[in-house]
């Protein structure tokens, strides 16, 4: 273990106490100006690097467990993933915000005293999603799940529009009905754990995966399906999908960025704690079959969306449904191949899809349409931000040598590998339909003949720098995992953890 001046404990105090801080400091007034942009990007930036500090430290097979915290491989791995999105925010907002004058789109450069209650919204957004990932118990982890609804809400409607107000109330309705059978799945896991256990430790789920076998199996496969729907819900897995295209579209870009890297992967995490709990109690098969369900039927309902679509960020949210009935179909698979191809589809789709509402962002700003239709010509206005969207576009459809090309490649090998290929060949087939629609569509966009007078570049060089950025950290995780010592055996072991029901 490396020497360090602080303790992973101080580390993991500080991840949790300098957002809130800086959260009450912005929402204050207290910061102003160019001093509210600089204190937003050291917050994340000295987070992120305590994050870095966690990973070089923490022995990836071990854990720690202090009081309310609780740290192993798979939730520091989903903690890395946050602390990335985290800077990526911090050092896109303002561009964006300078950016952000539209009179149709644009909202918070015209009251600018708006700014800091934007940026404390966000980094308390960015705290709760960190509080699902650090807390060590099924209620708790609730609680915090409820807490990202309510304040990713408020984010949702800050543009104050009629349609923005319309997203953010279907996706508080919408949510709250799946968290409250969320609610009743966790009851019921207690009430499973009073049974056989006693009421010692409650809800904690170190100590409840611990006993997983002893759990009744006909109360336990209730709670499973509860927990299922509720936190699907939240997912986006279909049928429950409705709030999700939504509120992304809706969403100012950097919230929409956090929405589909961030928020949609911590609800995938309680739900794959809850795996872990109950798997011994239900089954492989009883689980195997709604991830793999609910996870094709998910991607195969987003791709007729696609491709009639014509609002630019609502392709984007329907790609991320695509990606994470990907991820769900690639747990249901149970295999330790699969299970690792899925974690490392969560970084690479949280880097490449926030770049992408950043960059949708910026270009519905510039030509005042959300209309894919409506905006030919980009990469004879602005060939930079062209380059890069569609670079963009080509990395989410998983193409080589893009970072998601070797998740979805193993995600793929895990369906044959598990006796399972005619879902190989129907998940591809799916996947296919994808790339037609979303190519077809960026394609346009890129090319043909500019309907509008040019404005010139639309990217300048800091954004484009973390872009850039982003789409290569994607591609080394993706590429050179295996030759990225420590983020390979974390990510390996995050990956025992999810199949440790399984063995």
């Amino acid at each position: 273990m490396m020497e360090s001046m602080f303790t992973i404990q101080e580390l993991l105090d500080f991840v949790l106490l300098l957002p809130l801080a800086f959260s009450l400091l912005a929402a204050s007034g207290f910061f102003k100006g160019g001093v509210l942009h600089w204190a937003d990007r050291l917050t994340a930036t000295l987070v992120a690097v305590a994050v870095w500090q966690i990973v070089l430290l923490f022995p990836a097979d071990s854990s720690l467990h202090e009081g309310f915290i609780y740290l192993d491989a798979l939730s520091l791995w989903m903690l890395l993933i946050l602390s990335l999105l985290y800077v990526a925010f911090s050092w896109t907002s303002k561009a964006y915000l300078d950016r952000d004058t539209n009179i149709r789109y644009g909202y918070l450069r015209r009251f600018t005293h708006l700014e800091g209650r934007f940026y404390a919204l966000s980094h308390l957004f960015v705290w709760t999603m960190m509080l699902v990932v650090l807390v060590d118990n099924m209620g708790l982890m609730w609680v915090a799940i409820e807490a990202t609804t309510l304040i990713s809400a408020l984010l949702v409607a800050f543009k104050f529009t009629r349609t923005s107000l319309e997203a953010a109330w279907k996706y508080v309705m919408v949510c709250t009905v799946g968290i409250c059978l969320a609610l009743l799945g966790t009851i019921l896991l207690y009430d499973a754990q009073l049974q056989v256990l006693g009421s010692e430790l409650a809800l904690d789920f170190a100590h409840l995966a611990e006993h997983g076998k002893e759990l009744p199996e006909g109360l336990a496969k209730v709670a499973f399906a509860f927990l299922f729907v509720g936190y699907g819900t939240k997912i986006g897995l279909a049928p429950m999908h409705a709030w999700l295209p939504d509120a992304h579209s809706e969403a100012p870009a950097l919230t929409s960025g956090l929405l589909s890297g961030a928020l949609c992967i911590c609800a995938l995490y309680v739900l794959l704690r809850a795996v872990i709990i109950l798997l011994p109690a239900v089954g492989v098969d009883f689980v195997q079959s709604l991830f793999l369900f609910f996870g094709l039927f998910t991607i195969a309902l987003a791709v007729p969306f696609v491709v009639v679509q014509r609002d630019i960020k609502r392709m984007l949210a329907y790609s991320s449904m695509e990606n994470f009935g990907l991820m769900a179909a690639g747990f249901g698979l149970f295999l330790p191949l699969a299970a690792k191809a899925a974690l490392l589809h969560m970084m690479n789709h949280a880097l490449i899809k926030y770049a992408l509402f950043y960059l949708a962002g910026t270009i519905m700003e510039t030509y005042a349409t959300k209309n894919m239709m409506r905006i030919h010509g980009m990469i004879a206005q602005c060939p930079r931000t062209a380059f890069f969207f569609l670079l963009a576009i080509v990395g989410i459809l998983g193409m080589p040598p893009m970072g998601i090309f070797f998740s979805k490649f193993y995600l793929l090998q895990g369906f044959f590998m598990g006796g399972t290929p005619w879902l190989g060949v129907l998940a591809l087939a799916l996947l296919a339909g994808m790339l037609i629609g979303i190519l077809y569509h960026a394609l346009r966009m890129v090319g043909g003949k500019p309907h509008r007078k040019a404005a010139g570049e639309l990217l300048g060089r800091l954004d484009t720098a973390v872009v850039a950025a982003l789409l290569i950290v994607s591609g080394v995780f993706g590429a050179l995992l295996p030759e990225l010592g420590k983020f390979d055996q974390l990510l390996s072991e995050a990956a025992r953890i999810v199949m440790k029901g399984v063995a």
